[in-house]
């Protein structure tokens, strides 16, 4: 039992020496003027007080309650457009990447086979494009053409999310187990009709599941994409905040808040009914051919008519949107995008380096807290371990006791709910009037919202493992089945969680740089501006390099996206 667990000792121990290294490195771009003396600490606290006494008196006029409610409506409105433009994106081009369709038995004559190989490797490249400038990127980048507003938004989250869902879904078709369509390949059928007939079907929940998922941070990320210039209830959170009209911000914070939360209990009400598992007691019983075709239409109608309701909602803006473009001259757009993504400055190499460590860095210092603060608020989230151990140990809990169980679930979840409910920027904006806008703030925003997905993420793959499994802990108490029964079944996925974690956080270090963190963010964004549009493209192209590298370590690190 010793020899199997010391590498997992040892990597846990040189992760922590590593983050010690980048913590003391990174140390020396920290902002630490609201605590270097007890005077600042005395002004940033006052400021701070100043900012939490807003709370309790929010702007609840009339105009600023529609204003919060319109800005709410065109954020869902952005997402849902958003992820619809990204899903008919990513689609063909999944297919493209997905190996078990383009290389199939790979039975093809030699001399074409690496004409297969390239055409997988040049659609995976593409994914790796889209999803490696984060949409707060794409929407500085499009600014220039659509302007400021909900279309440019749409836009940004439409290419991000492609590049997102595109690399996912190519994945969970490549993880079906090839014996369970062997039948249908022995046929003759080819590779695109096992891919339709075959593979799809046997992944649809896990690909619905994921589509929710992103649905989800598509909301979050479309309410504080308005920072940038992409509309919606981040435009009106910025201009408060910069007028220092803090009893409105608070008002804007809690419609986001309220907009998200809405979001994330409804993905995880519907998640519920995806579940499949028939040996668990929560899982959901058989239905008939008849019902689940007809749920499954309802579900369709319902989706294409918020889509439609959407589209409608924004039309005016995508009208005047196209108004707008066809002021634009042809010359001058594909010389901008020539500049901007094919002509990068060989001089800026050094600086594109320099500056990637601060995403970089940024991401294993809060993938590390927010996996750590996660892990340890699992426990007392978990439905299975806190409301139904009767089902695994056979105790019969006091009511008292019960009522404290329940109060552990709901303080925890409650917790991990507004963690991931209000988006790493606004976390920003909250923490930023005490530390002020920088790196710190920026790192300790993204671990907080990262560990509230996390908790989510880690209590539902508890609370999935089969409780038949639980029960071969024999004469444990709960802590106990829990480290030896549940925490073994569900490392890997935990894992897999914590990995892709990093990507994103990855991508959002560079976010934050634009809104003040520093790094190659900021480093893109003031080149992009100000600066010529050769550096910019430097900085772009060193985006899109950092994701491919996590991308190949993740590949062959073997890291399975089965659950998403």
């Amino acid at each position: 039992m010793t020899g199997p667990r010391q590498p997992k000792h040892l990597y846990v121990m040189a992760l922590l020496l590593l983050a010690g290294v980048v913590w003391s490195v990174l140390g020396l771009r920290w902002d630490l003027s609201a605590i270097e003396s007890g005077e600042a600490i005395a002004r940033s606290w006052a400021r701070f007080v100043e900012f939490l006494t807003a709370f309790g008196a929010p702007d609840l006029s009339a105009e600023t309650v529609a204003t919060a409610g319109w800005l709410m409506l065109d954020t869902l409105c952005v997402a849902l457009l958003g992820v619809t433009l990204g899903l008919v994106l990513a689609y063909p081009i999944a297919i493209g990447a997905c190996r078990a369709v383009v290389l199939g038995d790979d039975l093809h004559p030699a001399p074409w086979s690496w004409l297969r190989r390239v055409w997988l490797e040049a659609n995976r490249f593409l994914l790796d494009v889209l999803r490696g400038v984060p949409d707060f990127a794409w929407a500085l980048v499009l600014a220039n053409f659509t302007g400021i507003g909900t279309p440019t938004g749409v836009i940004a989250i439409g290419i991000s999310v492609a590049g997102i869902l595109g690399k996912v879904l190519s994945e969970q078709w490549d993880n079906v187990d090839p014996l369970r369509y062997t039948a249908l390949r022995s046929t003759g059928a080819r590779p695109l009709q096992t891919f339709l007939y075959g593979i799809q079907p046997l992944s649809a929940r896990a690909m619905l599941s994921f589509v929710l998922m992103r649905t989800e941070c598509a909301i979050r990320n479309a309410s504080v994409i308005g920072v940038i210039a992409g509309g919606g209830i981040g435009s009106g959170l910025w201009d408060a905040f910069k007028d220092s009209r803090y009893d409105v911000v608070v008002t804007l914070l809690g419609a986001m808040l309220l907009l998200t939360a809405s979001a994330d209990l409804t993905a995880n009400l519907l998640r519920y009914q995806l579940r499949v598992d028939p040996n668990h007691p929560r899982g959901r019983s058989g239905q008939s051919c008849r019902s689940s075709t007809t749920q499954r239409a309802f579900g369709v109608l319902f989706c294409l008519l918020l889509i439609a309701g959407a589209a409608s909602m924004l039309r005016p803006a995508f009208a005047n949107l196209l108004l707008e473009l066809q002021r634009i001259e042809g010359d001058f757009a594909f010389g901008y995008l020539r500049r901007l993504l094919l002509s990068p400055d060989p001089g800026a190499a050094g600086a594109a380096v320099r500056e990637s460590f601060v995403p970089l860095a940024t991401a294993l210092l809060t993938t590390l807290a927010a996996t750590t603060l996660a892990g340890v608020l699992v426990y007392p989230a978990s439905v299975a371990f806190q409301l139904q151990t009767q089902n695994f140990t056979g105790e019969r809990p006091s009511p008292a006791r019960l009522t404290l169980r329940w109060f552990a679930v709901i303080a925890t979840r409650g917790f991990g709910l507004l963690c991931r409910g209000v988006p790493e920027v606004a976390w920003v904006l909250i923490l930023g009037a005490f530390f002020r806008q920088g790196l710190l703030a920026g790192v300790l925003a993204v671990s907080v919202h990262s560990a509230g997905v996390l908790l989510r993420v880690f209590a539902e793959t508890i609370d999935n493992v089969p409780y038949r499994r639980l029960e071969q802990v024999t004469g444990a108490c709960r802590p106990q089945i829990f480290l030896y029964g549940a925490l073994p079944s569900a490392w890997m996925d935990w894992k897999t969680y914590a990995i892709f974690q990093f990507e994103v956080n990855m991508r959002m270090g560079i976010v934050l740089g634009m809104v003040g963190a520093g790094g190659l963010g900021e480093a893109f964004d003031g080149n992009l501006r100000f600066g010529p549009l050769e550096r910019a493209c430097a900085f772009l192209w060193a985006m899109v390099a950092l994701t491919v590298l996590t991308d190949r370590v993740s590949r062959w690190l073997q890291v399975r996206r089965l659950k998403c």
